[in-house]
């Protein structure tokens, strides 16, 4: 199932290239030119919509010693029980020491 921001994202996209598509039309804008525009528009809806939805579905662990990058990303359709083995292996500095990015 679709998270929401992907519902949304879609659908702004697709509102906001047909607007653009029938004022290029208004305008006698060539069917090449504005299929090229609506295909960028698209493409960069698209993109912005995933980079989004995937941020918004992430969970970031870190090391709680500054001096340490242990740092790990997990989507959280994970069990929560495997989040918190996750979460425990980035905040425990012991069971991974020093890493070096």
């Amino acid at each position: 199932m679709p998270h929401p921001v992907e519902l949304i994202g879609g659908a702004t996209t697709a509102v906001i290239t047909g607007s653009t598509v029938v004022e290029l039309a208004d305008h006698d804008v060539g069917v090449l030119s504005t299929l090229t525009v609506a295909f960028a528009m698209l493409s960069a809806g698209v993109t912005l919509t995933e980079r989004v939805a995937q941020a918004v579905t992430t969970e970031v662990y870190r090391c709680s010693v500054q001096t340490c990058s242990v740092e790990i990303r997990a989507t959280r359709n994970h069990a929560p029980e495997r989040l918190a083995v996750l979460r425990e292996m980035a905040t425990d500095h012991s069971r991974h020491g020093t890493a070096v990015l």
